[in-house]
């Protein structure tokens, strides 16, 4: 499609995309200049009637053989999917940015935890969501898992959308009153300098999406062929206890 301007033509070639594609990322996994346009065009194309791309929106429906409305409603739908993962991004709900650190992460949880615990009159909801999300993302197996989602089904749009739409949790003034959170005293929450370099990221991206070694694949395969032999030698001596207590039972 070629680096989009703001143009008729480049409207129309949107609107295909938009109605072809399976995935609202798949939409910015261009050239940012692309995604940008891409992600402005979705947003107008939502207004329906007072878009200023509405002689578009009917021309591309007519080629089609749909309704204008059906070509607002998948602009809608997509713009809904983008919102709801926003919403529930484990990041977004703590407050900090994707990818973020483990340090930062920590000290940003104990920050809410003593704003929103509900033994100092804090908001239950919010911390119930913010240990939740805190309890993901502390544990490297689940947040690897967490951050390869990230990557595929947030990261493209995260670039283009902003982060000031979708508001992250308040954390507001330190409580007066003693926290009943078992955490060790830790400075104060670090700055943006403190924040995860570019550099990190790219290097955790690399980590993440790199291919297990084959000896790690042929150990994993070894010891799951152990654990089922285990599991149907445990199956078949329930078998035989199950027979002998039955012959037990049985009247002389």
């Amino acid at each position: 499609m070629g680096h989009l301007t703001s143009s008729r033509r480049a409207a129309l070639e949107g609107l295909l995309r938009i109605l072809d594609t399976s995935a609202p990322e798949e939409l910015f996994a261009g050239p940012e200049d692309d995604a940008a346009f891409l992600f402005g065009l979705l947003t107008d194309v939502a207004r329906a009637r007072s878009s200023s791309y509405y002689w578009e929106i009917c021309r591309t429906a007519r080629r089609r053989g749909v309704t204008p409305e059906y070509v607002v409603d998948r602009a809608v739908v997509l713009l809904a999917t983008i919102e709801e993962r926003r919403r529930t991004d484990l990041y977004r709900i703590l407050g900090v940015p994707g990818l973020a650190s483990g340090e930062m992460i920590r000290q940003r949880w104990i920050e809410v935890a003593k704003r929103h615990h509900p033994d100092v009159g804090g908001d239950g909801a919010a911390f119930r969501r913010a240990k939740e999300a805190y309890e993901v993302l502390r544990d490297p197996m689940r947040r690897a898992d967490y951050e390869r989602f990230w990557l595929r089904a947030l990261g493209p749009f995260e670039r283009v959308a902003g982060g000031e739409d979708v508001p992250r949790l308040d954390v507001g003034p330190r409580p007066t009153a003693p926290v009943p959170v078992h955490q060790p005293e830790v400075p104060a929450a670090p700055d943006t300098a403190r924040m995860l370099g570019i550099t990190d990221v790219f290097r955790r991206v690399e980590a993440l999406l790199a291919p297990l070694p084959r000896a790690e694949i042929d150990a994993a395969r070894v010891e799951v062929a152990r654990t089922i032999e285990r599991l149907e030698q445990l199956s078949a001596e329930l078998a035989t206890l199950a027979r002998l207590k039955q012959a037990l039972a049985r009247p002389a």
